[in-house]
């Protein structure tokens, strides 16, 4: 039997596991389960659609990464589920590699967005003109064009950063900074909830080519990757950076 999607909770302790048939996408269904980090109790197996992979739980169903057709040709895109329903694509069709982050309700990525050169070695990044934040539970999508003077969003792709603060008040964000082809940004941080504002520049935070970044548990203080290879911290409230004397762990 199916579970329902009303047996799709998002819960705390609780992980999910998945299998690929073959050892990896495109071999066959993948397959996956909630494990209880408590008591290692396991949920009923649940088969994905074909050649999808699982991304996340949210408050709506399970967040996969399918297949969509580009003008470019053929990608990887995202899209909800609850079992036994059809695969529902997020807002503006947005790409598994332009993810900026996923909590339990809201899912963050780019669209339009263009991969660039870098000049001093052969890596690329992408800027995108318009970041989204998609609320799976209501369906409210907010929509944040690129902060004036740059070149836009610089998606870290999915699990490679904290943008979204707890509770899912704020989400912090680069924008690649001009010239291009040095992978240069800039970090910005945008409020998500009440009345939403413009994004504002954090102090010192010039960084190269996918700088990490995560929050306080309180959501208060966003640390970064500041000047001289070091940990910063920026307090919100006041808008203000404390320099901290640890060399950075989110520098490459």
């Amino acid at each position: 039997m199916r579970p329902s999607g009303a047996e799709l909770p998002v819960a705390r302790g609780r992980l999910w596991l998945e299998r690929f048939r073959g050892g990896y996408l495109g071999q066959g269904p993948a397959s996956v389960w909630q494990v209880s980090v408590r008591d290692g109790h396991r949920g009923p197996v649940i088969t994905l659609p074909q050649r999808s992979a699982l991304v996340a739980g949210t408050q709506a169903g399970l967040l996969l990464e399918v297949p969509q057709a580009t003008p470019a040709g053929p990608d990887f895109g995202l899209a909800l589920w609850t079992p036994g329903g059809p695969l529902r694509a997020l807002p503006h069709a947005p790409l598994w590699g332009y993810g900026v982050d996923v909590t339990p309700r809201l899912v963050a990525y780019g669209t339009g967005c263009q991969d660039r050169d870098t000049t001093a070695d052969p890596t690329y990044y992408a800027t995108c003109p318009v970041l989204r934040v998609f609320d799976v539970a209501t369906g409210r999508l907010l929509s944040f064009r690129k902060p004036p003077g740059t070149a836009g969003w610089m998606p870290p792709g999915l699990f490679t950063a904290q943008a979204i603060a707890p509770q899912d008040r704020m989400i912090a964000a680069y924008a690649a900074t001009r010239p291009l082809g040095q992978g240069q940004g800039r970090l910005f941080v945008i409020r998500l909830t009440g009345a939403t504002s413009r994004p504002v520049a954090v102090p010192s935070s010039a960084a190269r080519l996918d700088p990490r970044t995560a929050w306080s548990a309180g959501g208060s203080w966003l640390f970064y990757q500041g000047p001289g290879q070091r940990l910063w911290a920026y307090q919100v409230s006041s808008r203000k950076p404390a320099h901290r004397a640890h060399r950075a762990a989110c520098t490459r």
